[in-house]
């Protein structure tokens, strides 16, 4: 009779067990209590230690206690013999000819690292030839762990590095505020926001498996060892990149120069393309940068409509004209910072955002918009002091803080020239924010133009509503402004339409990519305006004409002749349908802009 040795996984087998010492024995007593009941489960073994001691236990047919376990070599060879050397990084490496898209490293990924539902660090996708032959490929793919990563040099708070020796790409997770930034940077779609930490997650290569020997989840999961880790040579990847990420439909390697390669025997046709090159779907709105984005361009429009027309001698220099100006242009953007703020998945750690300012452009933008405030703040009291100092008793306390050098400040040619230049530069970057990425509805200086004329747009209306209510108020101080503000008001009715015609028709261009043969990104873009985001995108035009074009000429038809609060009402609807046009075009902006991701991800 042949003896049967006990299956060291079956849950019958004997596992070993911690012993109680006998000292502690003695404390607990004979009868039971809740802290010997604590310790005594405290006893038993962890789910890690029970599968610690059965892979030990799994050893070869034959082999001694201390041989080598059964499934060793099923890992080790998926692994280099040694660590990378200076000039050298891991990277993943797929055979095409291997895999069969079962997404057993999909699931591996997902159980090993604790993934929510719907969050995915691999994944597998496929090509197919649409031309001639009928073939299909499977791909998995995951974080290329590039030696340019965009999602590090486009974090604000630095919450990526690349290992030093392995070449790993981290996330840091303490240090992120869940800005997603990162997300619009990777042209692979390899960050993931997990919205129940408010961070971003990503693939580390299961560096703690690669530290002690082990393949990562995804190559040992492989049935057909269709994954596997090796080491790249830096120098040979910076030369040689395009052949590294190289599949039909896959994302331009110079851009982060990735280190997965991919290898087949066979050769593609011309007629491959991903299965999902033709998908066209929504991408995420952002509804608090919709909103940040239009009142900080307002609000930075505003701030150099003022500035400049007060410099020129368009505008008057009374003080409380100054002041009220001032004081809207402070309140508008720290209320486009305060609504940015509430994009982030941890709000507390906002400050951190200003650590990246070297590579960042997000960083810069915070910084510019962060110095725009502080400066508008200042003007604004030190024109409202300006306006209350005839006002004050010479025996008030407010007599003490020196209105005459509030004054000199708040007529200060060089401070009024520096705030109008850093309205402008908080605007490019903002748009250089969106031009630094590699999706093609961006990356071009049509996305300047857009921001840079909404700034025009709804800052020279704010100033029409300020300047017809000061017209409609007919207060002492401007009664001798009149006149001129007759004018300003009817110069600035006749640019809102000129400003509204080269807007709308930029934004149109978009359309003439329907026409394009291939399927890109603009003419996804194009077709989800035509398709899905049609009521959103009609309804923009006709909010920017109405707004923009209608109005204005409406009102020069009638003959602008300071009647009052009618023409505040007519200023006032004017503002808020072109506020409401802008809100809808940065929703198209965001919510049309197709990204780049590899094949089927």
């Amino acid at each position: 009779m042949i003896e049967r040795k006990p299956d060291p996984l079956s849950p019958s087998a004997p596992l070993p067990q911690k012993s109680v010492q006998p000292s502690l024995a003695r404390f607990l007593g004979d009868g039971p209590s809740l802290i010997g009941a604590y310790l005594q489960e405290q006893q038993d073994l962890t789910a890690v230690e029970r599968f610690s001691s059965a892979h030990d236990r799994m050893l070869d047919p034959g082999g001694a206690p201390g041989g080598t376990p059964r499934l060793q070599s099923h890992y080790k060879d998926l692994l280099p013999l040694e660590k990378p050397r200076p000039g050298q990084q891991y990277a993943f490496e797929v055979d095409l000819d291997r895999c069969t898209g079962c997404k057993a490293c999909v699931t591996a990924c997902h159980n090993l690292n604790g993934l929510d539902e719907d969050e995915t660090w691999r994944s597998v996708g496929l090509i197919h030839n649409v031309i001639g032959k009928p073939l299909q490929q499977t791909v998995t793919t995951a974080c290329q762990h590039c030696l340019e990563p965009a999602c590090s040099h486009g974090c604000p708070v630095k919450a990526y590095e690349k290992d030093a020796v392995t070449g790993i790409v981290k996330h840091l997770d303490d240090q992120c505020i869940g800005c997603e930034y990162c997300i619009l940077k990777c042209p692979y779609d390899v960050p993931q926001y997990h919205h129940g930490k408010g961070i971003v997650r990503k693939c580390d290569m299961c560096v703690g498996r690669l530290e002690a020997g082990e393949a990562p989840a995804c190559v040992q999961s492989c049935p057909t060892k269709a994954i596997r880790i090796t080491l790249v040579d830096l120098a040979e990847v910076r030369q040689n990149y395009a052949a590294y990420a190289a599949l039909p439909g896959a994302p331009d390697p110079a851009y982060t120069m990735p280190t997965t390669r991919y290898r087949t025997v066979r050769k593609f046709p011309d007629g491959m393309e991903a299965a999902d090159a033709y998908k066209v779907k929504k991408e995420k709105a952002h509804y608090p940068l919709i909103f940040m984005l239009t009142l900080s361009q307002m609000a930075a429009g505003f701030i150099a409509a003022l500035e400049a027309g007060s410099l020129l001698g368009w505008l008057p220099m009374d003080p409380l004209f100054q002041a009220v100006g001032h004081a809207l242009a402070a309140a508008l953007t720290l209320l486009a910072i305060a609504i940015s703020i509430t994009h982030l998945g941890r709000p507390l750690y906002a400050f951190r955002a200003v650590l990246g300012f070297r590579r960042s452009w997000l960083s810069r933008e915070i910084v510019a918009f962060g110095i725009l405030g502080a400066v508008a703040t200042i003007l604004a009291a030190a024109t409202a002091i300006t306006a209350l100092a005839p006002r004050l008793d010479p025996a008030s306390s407010m007599a003490h803080w020196h209105p005459a050098r509030w004054a000199a400040l708040a007529s200060a040619p060089w401070l009024r020239v520096t705030l109008a230049l850093v309205a402008v530069l908080a605007v490019h970057c903002s748009a250089m924010v969106y031009r630094d990425t590699p999706r093609a509805m961006w990356a071009t200086n049509l996305t300047s133009r857009k921001f840079f004329l909404t700034g025009a747009l709804t800052g020279l209306a704010g100033l029409l509503l300020l300047v017809a209510g000061f017209d409609a108020s007919g207060t002492a101080p401007l009664i001798g402004l009149i006149g001129t503000l007759h004018h300003l008001a009817l110069g600035l009715t006749l640019a809102l339409p000129l400003l509204v015609i080269a807007k709308l028709g930029s934004e149109a261009g978009i359309h003439r990519h329907l026409d394009d043969q291939e399927a890109n990104p603009l003419k996804k873009a194009a077709l989800l305006l035509r398709g899905d985001l049609r009521f959103q995108n009609i309804w923009r035009f006709n909010a920017g004409l109405a707004g923009g074009f209608l109005l204005p000429v409406l009102w020069l038809y009638r003959g602008y002749a300071g009647t009052g609060w009618a023409d505040v009402a007519f200023a006032a609807a004017a503002l808020a349908l072109l506020l409401a046009g802008e809100c809808l075009e940065r929703y198209l902006f965001f919510a049309a802009c197709v990204p780049p991701r590899m094949p089927g991800a």
